[in-house]
């Protein structure tokens, strides 16, 4: 086994995304976008957003754990590490785990993975919330470019849909861990997250090649350079989000994408 490609891009001048790679373990994690002005302070000076304080130390407690724990023991470890770290405060990410030892993939919110057989197959868990934020979204941002309002450059400066949806965004809290909910979905707060929310696949004996990846690729394939330049298709013919990258937040002016990406391709 070993590690083929590795890349890691912003979207603008924050970076939310991390990896970590251990003789045990493999991650990566992804930050949320952040709902509020809020930064962590290091003891350096140094200012994290929310998510990226949350990707990091999850990053950092990966490097501890020991390295035969099942899903639920490495999840639950994770999650007092980052309880621990947030003194308090509010702060996300979602992850994906590959364990050497057990031979899994452990996914935790919507980052993705792909191994690659015979075909390539992607597995990528998305929220519902975010689906139906997305969709609305779209349609007021179709909404005031079919009536004249605003130009595609207007509302890459300043996007009414996401203004509009904001408020909901920022109460998605309530559907974090909660399984009995139906927009409920998994992600690490610090709380508890329920067995529901923890996905665990095995790898493929058979598998030649796993990718561990953020969803800032709206497509997995095969390589990193087929994966960027499906990507860049899409944010050449959907720069606002609202079709075939349909999602919460458009391009920003100033920014190369929609979202930070990670790909990280193992080959066996």
């Amino acid at each position: 086994m070993h590690i083929a490609e590795v890349f890691c891009q912003p979207k603008g001048k924050i970076m939310e995304d991390t990896h970590v790679m251990t003789p045990h373990y493999i991650a990566v994690f992804d930050g949320a976008t952040p709902k509020t002005a809020f930064r962590f302070t290091l003891p350096d000076g140094t200012l994290l957003t929310p998510g990226q304080m949350a990707a990091r130390t999850l990053a950092d407690a990966v490097r501890r754990l020991s390295p035969h724990l099942s899903a639920r023991e490495a999840v639950d470890a994770l999650s007092e590490s980052l309880h621990n770290a947030l003194q308090g405060h509010r702060a996300e990410a979602s992850g994906v785990i590959f364990s050497l030892s057990r031979n899994e993939i452990w996914l935790v919110g919507d980052c993705q993975f792909a191994f690659l057989r015979h075909t390539l197959e992607v597995h990528h868990t998305e929220k519902a919330i975010d689906r139906l934020l997305s969709q609305w979204r779209a349609s007021i941002v179709k909404s005031y470019l079919s009536r004249g309002l605003m130009t595609a450059e207007e509302i890459a400066a300043s996007d009414p849909g996401r203004r509009i949806i904001q408020p909901f965004i920022s109460r998605q809290v309530r559907y974090q861990n909660r399984p009995t909910d139906p927009l409920g979905f998994g992600v690490f707060d610090g709380s508890a997250i329920p067995d529901r929310f923890i996905e665990v696949f095995p790898v493929p004996t058979d598998a030649s090649v796993l990718i561990l990846a953020s969803d800032g690729y709206p497509l997995l394939l095969p390589t990193l350079q087929e994966s960027e330049t499906a990507l860049q298709q899409l944010l050449e013919s959907d720069p606002l989000c609202i079709g075939a990258l349909c999602g919460t937040k458009g391009i920003q002016t100033g920014n190369c994408s929609h979202d930070d990406r990670t790909y990280l391709k193992i080959e066996f």
